[in-house]
């Protein structure tokens, strides 16, 4: 029976996890002293330092609750012992408080256990509401207390099985872990695991709850640290969500510098930002820039008195449509519009908070918009009747027409205005509303992601002489793809690296320009856990200049496209060669295949000459799924300026992408700019698995 019936659903390999650890943070209010989480660390612990892949986690938890720290009673300051391990009863606390349940512990009432059963005296009542609730088997842990009479049950420090055991039992899975009983475990230490954990460990990874120590190993007797553990609770949220005050799930309908406003039970509400808001992604463990939010996309936040403190985006679906269409009718004294649509007239509502304006993002009246002319219409999706967001009249006179290239300098937000030194001079330029900004292999990128100084770029302008599109252009990199680093220094910025194969070694040179990406995304180096040099997947790209070898991305990747070379089936290796030519050894054991149109397929559907796209452990650089490649012929069926999203048509199916998480490019592999795509347009597009990898526009 499931503990919290808050819980909607379990999802297969969803939050797969390393078994981890937390305890508990001091109550939080709007004086505690936290610096923006994409600044530096953002807990009240002094002890987390920032960038720790918990801290997200261990901030998630303090705030609702479910961990607590240690409070130095001299100074009023808290830690958390992160890397300590957890005791029995420490683990046992938070997983009453995840479950919703620390409202129904009898704090004033009398706990008799057993001799031998030792519990410290305040999570004793905690300890029998487990018991009550199924969360501990009662006979059973009296029994294991039995057998360890030296022994403290309460403080003994919680393995890696028992711990397994009781995250089934909090979400109520136990049917699970019994008809799984039996079936032996694919761990190789699988006579370690006690037989009354077996079916609970074989459950959880099942369920996608837990990974192995290692790729073959599962160590049940190994102990679980506070962090580890903080971070599995939180993980676990993105599908099992739990309920917690001030914990709010919506759709953003507005975000600026100082507030974000969600429709959220049929209503829109507000809250603001201060110097202890984190804003993150649901997707990874660090901080992300507020401008990664997108308008019209799930959020989930938990505030304090209206202001956010944790803010994450849960997905980068849109909840808008488009329409274009020419007008046949405007009435402004009923706020409606009549257009056009298979020649038959179509009502369209709006109100006075709609946008209406050209397609530089000029605001215009509703008398501007005349007969004939086409507009483009934005609605949202989920309110019961959708509104219009926004109407933009679409005039071929306010496209492109200019650009101008030169070294970026400068972007002053307050004047909207960009600066770059050109062979004749400093030119600078005002911004539309919305211009594209178009980085070489980086994701989602923004003007923050331009290196002032060094950065060439091309600005395009509108008939207005404003700038619509800020581009940096592709160079001749040379890419390494998995490499080795050997050797670094720091003073000189010099790295030696061994290419996959290991026969072949480049000097290559960081420098200030070069940019740190993880999967394409730009990320701080102080929010990457450990030196990027010991990361397991990487992907280098570098150019020659006056003979010295620069790297210009140092992208830290999970994932990685390849020709099969040789399939070992026996001993579970594949030899792929990579898109610089280098042959690279990977372990394949106990990956997973995805496939756009086929099923049930097993590795000896893998053959020799197949190309595909396969997903990299971070702990080994393993791999853990093979993604086949497909590629259909399609047509650009419809584009989103408002989130740069991107609709195929193909047999009747539609297939979406946003602009930032496919590679577009021309029948010669240049990049394509956003502002370049059209509708009805025909394309190729390249699929990795289920996911548009690459699109060639014809």
């Amino acid at each position: 029976m499931p503990i919290h019936i808050t819980w909607k659903k379990i999802l297969t390999g969803a939050v797969a996890f390393t078994l981890v650890s937390g305890a508990a943070l001091p109550v939080l209010s709007n004086q505690v002293s936290i610096v923006q989480a994409a600044e530096q660390g953002i807990t009240p612990f002094t002890d987390v330092p920032a960038g720790l892949y918990a801290e997200k986690h261990i901030y998630r938890l303090s705030l609702q609750q479910i961990v607590k720290g240690y409070e130095n009673k001299a100074t009023g300051e808290f830690s958390f012992k992160y890397n300590n391990t957890i005791s029995q009863q420490e683990a046992v606390i938070m997983a009453i408080r995840f479950a919703g349940l620390e409202n129904n512990v009898n704090k004033n009432g009398i706990f008799i256990f057993p001799e031998g059963f030792d519990v410290k005296e305040d999570y004793k009542s905690y300890i029998s509401l487990a018991f009550d609730k199924g969360l501990l088997d009662r006979e059973q842990e009296y029994a294991i207390a039995a057998a360890e009479p030296d022994v403290e049950w309460g403080s003994k420090a919680a393995s890696r099985e028992w711990v397994t055991k009781l995250i089934i039992n909090t979400i109520g899975a136990q049917k699970k872990a019994t008809e799984l009983m039996d079936t032996p475990s694919s761990f190789t230490d699988n006579d370690q695991i006690d037989s009354k954990y077996t079916g609970y460990v074989n459950a959880a990874v099942e369920l996608g709850l837990v990974k192995g120590y290692t790729e073959t190993t599962f160590s049940p007797k190994s102990a679980i640290n506070r962090a580890s553990f903080a971070t599995i609770l939180s993980r676990a949220q993105k599908d099992f969500p739990i309920e917690a005050a001030g914990q709010q799930y919506g759709i953003i309908t507005n975000i600026t510098e100082n507030s974000i406003t969600i429709y959220e039970h049929d209503a829109e509400t507000t809250y603001t930002f201060d110097d202890t808001t984190g804003f993150y992604g649901s997707d990874s463990d660090f901080a992300v820039k507020r401008d990664q939010f997108k308008l019209y996309t799930d959020v989930a936040l938990i505030h304090i008195d209206g202001v956010a403190k944790f803010v994450e985006t849960l997905g980068e679906t849109t909840y808008t449509d488009e329409l274009i269409a020419p007008v046949g009718k405007v009435n402004s004294s009923e706020k409606v519009i009549y257009v056009w649509i298979d020649d038959n007239p179509v009502k369209i509502p709006y109100d006075d908070s709609t946008l209406i304006q050209d397609t530089s993002g000029k605001k215009l009246t509703i008398s501007d918009l005349k007969e004939n002319s086409n507009i483009k219409i934005t609605r949202d999706t989920f309110r019961n009747s959708p509104k219009v967001i926004t109407i933009e009249l679409i005039t071929a006179g306010e496209e492109s027409t200019t650009t101008v290239t030169g070294t970026y300098l400068s972007y002053v937000d307050s004047s909207n205005m960009i600066t770059i030194k050109t062979d004749k001079g400093l030119v600078s330029k005002y911004l539309a509303k919305t211009p594209t900004i178009t980085v070489p292999y980086v994701k989602h990128a923004t003007l923050s992601n331009l290196i002032e100084n060094a950065d060439k770029v091309t600005l395009k302008m509108n008939a207005k002489d404003e700038v619509v599109e800020v581009s940096v252009p592709s160079e001749d990199y040379k890419t390494i793809y998995l490499p080795t680093i050997v050797s670094s220094d720091d003073i000189t910025g010099l790295i030696t690296v061994l290419d996959a194969s290991g026969t072949k070694a480049e000097a290559l040179f960081i420098t200030d320009s070069t940019r740190y990406l993880m999967d394409g995304v730009p990320v701080d180096l102080y929010s990457v856990s450990g030196d990027p040099a010991d990361w397991d997947g990487l992907m280098l790209r570098y150019v020659e200049v006056n003979g010295k070898k620069q790297v210009v991305y140092y992208d830290m990747i999970s994932e990685i496209s390849g020709t099969v070379e040789e399939m070992d089936y026996f001993n579970e290796k594949i030899k792929l060669q990579l898109p610089d030519g280098v042959i690279a050894e990977l372990n394949y054991e106990d990956a997973s295949i995805e496939s756009l149109t086929k099923s049930k397929l097993t590795y000896l559907d893998i053959k020799e000459g197949n190309l595909l796209s396969v997903d990299l452990s971070s702990e080994d650089g393993s791999i853990t799924k093979f993604r086949l490649s497909e590629t259909y012929s399609m047509a650009v069926s419809s584009i989103s300026n408002l989130t740069k999203e991107v609709k195929f048509k193909h047999n009747d199916n539609t297939y979406s992408v946003l602009y930032d998480e496919a590679e577009f490019v021309d029948a010669n592999g240049k990049p394509v700019s956003f502002s370049d795509l059209k509708t009805n347009k025909n394309v190729i597009v390249s699929f990795a698995g289920n996911r548009v990898v690459r699109v060639i526009v014809q």
